[in-house]
């Protein structure tokens, strides 16, 4: 691979880190939104809660995301990106379970459509909380893969210290 392969290929990889920061900014600041939206306005307390709990997902992978940024003397244990990994996982499960409740209950209740007091805009922070799980489950097992990664002559794991 030339020079300049290299080069663009280290930007495309900062580029892609840093999107995902502004990403998780904007979902912090959408869950909290919504949060504070269907709690005031329309009094949908469901919608508002899974909407705040979006919010803490997106702020665990943020929180992942800076302090591997952060790390530059690879000081993070392989027990705090499993706890991360874990965090992200139970995530994925609240929201695929809160979305098949919220898919049922919609259905039970005939709603037609999606209106701000029902259980259909519900799915919708079911999904952006399984998204925000899967984000930082995935995030969390990249990261641990890199710090802990396989060396290729003696097959053990390394520790970067």
């Amino acid at each position: 691979m030339g020079e300049r392969s290299k080069r663009a290929w280290a930007g495309y990889k900062k580029y892609k880190f840093v999107m995902r920061i502004i990403a998780a900014f904007v979902g912090i600041t959408v869950g909290i939104a919504g949060c504070i939206a269907f709690s005031t306005v329309y009094h949908n307390y469901d919608a508002a809660s899974w909407a705040g709990v979006s919010a803490i997902f997106a702020t665990v992978f943020l929180y992942l995301h800076f302090a591997v940024r952060r790390d530059l003397e690879r000081v993070i244990s392989r027990d705090k990106f499993n706890v991360i990994l874990w965090i992200g996982f139970g995530g994925m499960c609240s929201g695929i379970i809160g979305f098949i409740t919220s898919i049922a209950l919609g259905v039970r209740n005939h709603e037609t459509g999606v209106n701000t007091n029902g259980n259909f805009i519900v799915c919708v922070w079911n999904f952006m909380t399984f998204k925000w799980g899967l984000l930082t489950f995935l995030a969390a097992r990249k990261f641990r893969k890199i710090y802990y990664e396989l060396d290729p002559e003696s097959r053990v794991l390394v520790e970067s210290t």
